[in-house]
């Protein structure tokens, strides 16, 4: 049986099974590519310097990031470049998800502490979540409200955490 050749022009969904064969089995690897995967703007930088390769199999293609690559290449230019250039908050973000892209599948050693800050809301939640599947909770999502909030019929946007937190704001 005679596979479709992965096109790095063609749809974006097309690409993530490929993305996804290619580190199999390794959740931490899984983990890694799935999340710049689900950045656009660090997939779009990924792909516009050629840092997405495609690997041609017998049965199938695969897709590689090279990361380390990418980290250079990041640090050469002085990071992911927005629509506000880049002081730009989602591209400073995007800049901070592939350094723990590259935490999680073993290519940069370095303290998360020193990314995490630079994360918009939505890439935080989307870090969470990779952090949740390299620990193999690949069903795992990262739930701002606590499982309690208006997804869940609730009518407060916070969860028992946030709750209490803000109790001891009001405190001080």
């Amino acid at each position: 049986m005679e596979n479709a050749r992965v096109d790095l022009t063609g749809p974006r969904e097309e690409l993530y099974e490929p993305l996804m064969r290619a580190v199999c089995p390794s959740s931490q690897g899984e983990a890694a590519f799935r999340l710049v995967y689900q950045v656009e703007p660090l997939w779009e930088w990924l792909l516009a310097r050629g840092l997405v390769t495609v690997e041609s199999r017998e049965r199938y293609d695969l897709l590689d990031v090279d990361l380390p690559g990418a980290l250079t290449r990041l640090q050469e230019e002085g990071g992911v470049a927005g629509p506000e250039g880049r002081d730009d908050p989602v591209a400073r973000s995007a800049g901070a998800v592939l350094a723990v892209a590259a935490n999680l599948a073993g290519s940069l050693h370095c303290s998360l502490r020193n990314v995490l800050y630079e994360l918009t809301g939505d890439h935080m939640r989307l870090v969470a979540e990779a952090m949740m599947y390299a620990a193999g909770y690949l069903d795992g999502s990262a739930d701002p409200w606590g499982n309690e909030g208006p997804a869940s019929g609730h009518e407060e946007e916070w969860g028992p955490n946030s709750v209490a937190r803000e109790e001891r704001l009001a405190e001080l």
